[in-house]
């Protein structure tokens, strides 16, 4: 049993159950009796024998527990020199010295044993509320990615001014901007909760969806203008346009996630109108693939990310666990069920939040330049899957992207947008033709591709 390499949250392979549970008996054990009983010597006991099972610990290869028992042992005797120096009786504190050592020697042990995977399990087996245990896994997720935003920061800082150590005066900035990308993170993921813990609003009708001279306003700025397109229920459509034009705002709307301010739209038959509440314009039925698959992390695992939205929506154990089974397979991501969301590469953090949309079984499936980011061969593997699967579901495709060369080879409508407006609704062949691309601004007029 080793740590993982990048965070010691997570155990490489997965222990038994009962293994957890008895080591967070026995250490709550001792914590309890250490507490309770009001004698060095017993403390002292206690303090060797979670010594010893440290020194095993670390035989066994948990070497990065020398950190944590040097900093320990520092900290203990500090407190002891200081508490002599005041001149207390010296009883008291070698007694309270001996119980913090005795309690932080066990809870570095009991770090050895048990991982956040372990403990989450155990804590369901004792009947913890589900939505808080989800609630904790939720944080733990969050933190690791906070942490490693800020990582990520001080190691830019490092390299742009080329020194080991960071001034203490640049490090409010880097704290600071690394908290405001982890709120922004959390916004996101909280949106892409509300998606998929969505009822399927089924009226008994798939109309598509109608936009009639749509407007769309997001901090008081206008991203999207006289909108006019009809998606038939089953219909695969590519949407193009360069950066800014407003595919993703497109998306959002889709999605429910904004509401027109002006116009008609029409989804599944049923309206949405202006100023409707967030809550009214959500549907079970649409799923949203957003351009950073960290913003679909929920759960801590993969397994229990993928299952997040049908255990909230109630669906029967058995028929959760086929669904996911049957989703991570045809995403070839089985192998990777026991893993941590955050250790995944970036190709496989793809496919597992497309996994966590699909299982749903979405009626409209909204993809925000998914192949962005990906080497050749996985965005061609990535644009197979999403073919498998929606020709399997029969649900229908919007395919958002600016990148020409990624372009999904079965979808043949395309709509070209510039400047916040539809620019181009037709046959993708025509739309892709030089043309339009240059009137779109996916293109370089002759004479300037090669200058520099």
């Amino acid at each position: 049993m080793h740590f993982h390499a990048e965070h010691s949250l997570f155990f490489e392979r997965r222990q038994p159950l009962w293994r957890a549970a008895s080591s967070l008996a026995l250490t709550s054990c001792v914590l309890v009796v250490n507490a309770g009983v009001s004698s060095t010597a017993v403390s002292l006991v206690g303090s060797c024998a979670g010594g010893l099972l440290l020194l095993i610990a670390r035989a066994h290869g948990h070497k990065r527990l020398e950190p944590a028992f040097a900093w320990t042992l520092l900290v203990v005797a500090l407190a002891l020199m200081a508490g002599v120096a005041s001149s207390q009786d010296s009883a008291v504190i070698f007694e309270t010295g001996a119980r913090v050592l005795c309690g932080v020697l066990w809870v570095l042990w009991l770090g050895t044993q048990v991982d956040w995977a372990s403990l989450r399990h155990v804590l369901l087996r004792l009947r913890i509320p589900e939505n808080v245990v989800a609630a904790l896994d939720h944080a733990v997720m969050h933190g690791i990615l906070t942490q490693r935003e800020w990582t990520q920061r001080r190691d830019a800082a490092r390299l742009r001014l080329g020194a080991p150590r960071v001034p203490l005066a640049s490090w409010g900035p880097l704290l600071g901007q690394g908290a405001l990308q982890a709120f922004l993170r959390l916004e996101r993921v909280e949106e892409t909760a509300l998606l998929r813990s969505g009822l399927r609003a089924d009226t008994g009708e798939d109309e598509g969806v109608q936009l009639e001279a749509v407007d769309v306003e997001r901090g008081g700025q206008r991203v999207l203008e006289q909108l006019e397109l009809n998606l038939k229920p089953g219909e695969q459509v590519l949407v193009c346009g360069p950066s800014g034009a407003g595919k993703s705002s497109l998306l959002r709307l889709l999605a429910g996630l904004d509401g027109p301010a002006r116009g008609k739209m029409t989804r599944f038959g049923t309206s949405v109108s202006p100023g409707a509440a967030l809550g009214a314009r959500l549907d079970g039925r649409v799923a949203l693939l957003s351009q950073n698959p960290e913003h679909h992390f929920i759960a801590s695992t993969v397994a229990e990310d993928i299952a997040w939205g049908l255990r909230r929506r109630g669906v029967d154990p058995d028929e959760l666990l086929r669904r996911c089974t049957d989703v991570a397979k045809a995403l070839q991501i089985g192998h990777l069920m026991d893993r941590p969301c955050h250790e995944l590469s970036f190709g496989e953090q793809r496919r597992v939040a497309l996994a966590g949309l699909l299982v749903l079984e979405p009626a409209l499936l909204l993809l925000d330049e998914p192949t962005a980011g990906l080497d050749p061969v996985v965005a061609h593997e990535l644009r197979t899957l999403v073919e498998q699967s929606v020709r399997r579901t029969g649900a229908a495709c919007v395919w958002a992207t600016h990148d020409l060369l990624s372009l999904p080879p079965q979808t043949e409508r395309l709509v070209l947008l510039r400047d916040r407006r539809v620019l181009f609704d037709g046959s993708t062949a025509e739309g892709l033709t030089r043309p339009w691309l240059l009137r779109a601004g996916l293109a370089v007029p002759e004479g300037e591709e090669n200058a520099c």
